[in-house]
């Protein structure tokens, strides 16, 4: 019989120190599914944070940092926008100007960071999921968000006084009516406080220039391809600009995915030196109270690389048991409590959604590979002692 085949048998008796140790191993690597599929939700969430939130888009082109200038004269932006959309896999091309100004109401002023977008009215060609809604028949329209107009006593309908901030231009006062107020408590804090019809953030700064055209993409994660298709097609047409992703110019995310990832391999590293200890312990249990089987095996002719053999093979099956257990475990609590958790939220009728439970089907796969490594190499240490011992003293043990 095969060391294999042996390995396997004396695992199915289910002796209480294998089973015990298979067990453990799952709860270990069912706790790493679960945190991965955290971390995968937590980038998710900043994701949208950054595209919606931020409104930086998939992509930003803006001029390269060699070129003259900070923003797109009328035609470069034209061009750049009419380039873009003949490309593939792009599903919106938009301009944006960013604004910084005070905002009265007469009795009350306070500083705004805004941003002038395309008012668009939610039909085909609409951003994303846009929060802060513009109304495409009224040009002096803007959206605020909750905390401003509390701050400023606003209300929908309110009129409120826009002065822009610029450096080579003076300073024009614009009346602007308030048609949207949004909440910005879902977003980080670089989301802007207030939006504006695009026009209108170029007649604040008295220009016609644009900052920069962000890309949404109907395939997000074809990013890095896209990035480099548009890059080289605009250099291509003769255009000094340069291509960044929302996750270069999110500093938000950067920090968070920094700490998220520093996490996960810190757990991680926990949870694979559980394994290794609790794989190393067991094959040398099993090897020291089986070596009367094994010098038996090895009087028979078994040589002692089969025996070797055998123990490795042991441990791995253990990795293997674990990892469907807790591939069956994970799947089976992240259904569980996302039916409880829908039917929580449908019961109560909740207006935000339910906090559901993801799983990363990459690292989990990661996980299985990196856990059949760590337990070969746990095992090779007591596999190699029970290879070597001698044959006469484990038939008179």
């Amino acid at each position: 019989m095969s060391p294999q085949r042996l390995a396997l048998r004396t695992l199915m008796l289910a002796r209480p120190r294998s089973v015990l140790a298979i067990l453990l191993m799952a709860a270990c690597l069912c706790l790493l599914d679960l945190f991965a599929g955290n971390m995968a939700s937590v980038r998710a969430r900043l994701e949208y944070q950054a595209v919606t939130g931020e409104r930086l888009g998939h992509l930003s082109i803006t001029r390269a940092g060699a070129a003259s200038g900070k923003a797109f004269e009328p035609a470069d932006a034209a061009k750049i926008k009419r380039l873009v959309e003949t490309a593939g896999g792009v599903a919106l091309v938009a301009p944006r100007m960013s604004v910084s100004g005070i905002a009265s109401t007469g009795q009350r002023s306070a500083l705004f960071h805004g941003e002038g977008i395309t008012s668009t009215g939610g039909g085909r060609g609409a951003e994303p999921d846009p929060h802060g809604k513009l109304n495409p028949a009224q040009p002096n329209g803007i959206a605020l968000s909750s905390g401003h107009a509390r701050s400023l006593g606003l209300r929908p309908g309110s009129n409120v006084t826009l002065t822009g901030a610029t450096v080579d231009a003076p300073a024009a006062p614009f009346e602007a009516e308030v048609v949207d107020i949004y909440s910005t408590a879902e977003f980080n804090d670089s989301a802007r406080s207030l939006l504006m019809p695009f026009e209108l953030a170029q007649t604040l700064l008295d220009t016609e220039r644009t900052e920069r055209v962000v890309v949404y993409l109907s395939d997000p994660k074809q990013l890095d391809a896209a990035r480099m298709a548009l890059l080289r097609l605009l250099r291509d047409a003769g255009l000094a600009v340069d291509v960044h992703t929302w996750q270069e110019l999110s500093p938000s995310y950067l920090k968070a995915r920094s700490t998220s990832d520093l996490t996960f391999d810190s757990v991680a590293g926990m949870v694979f030196a559980v394994i290794a200890a609790a794989i190393a312990a067991t094959i040398s249990m099993n090897a020291l109270e089986r070596r009367r089987e094994v010098a038996t095996l090895r009087a028979l002719g078994m040589h002692s690389s089969g025996v070797f053999l055998m123990f490795a093979a042991e441990a791995l099956w253990m990795a293997a048991f674990a990892v469907l257990i807790s591939l069956v475990g994970s799947g089976l609590i992240a259904w569980v409590v996302n039916r409880a958790a829908l039917s929580y939220t449908t019961q109560q009728a909740l207006k935000q959604a339910p906090m559901l439970v993801e799983l990363d089907f990459n690292r989990m796969m990661m996980a299985v590979v990196t856990v059949m490594a760590v337990a070969l190499l746990a095992s090779l240490a007591p596999a190699f002692k029970a290879a070597r011992a001698e044959v006469a003293e484990g038939l008179a043990a």
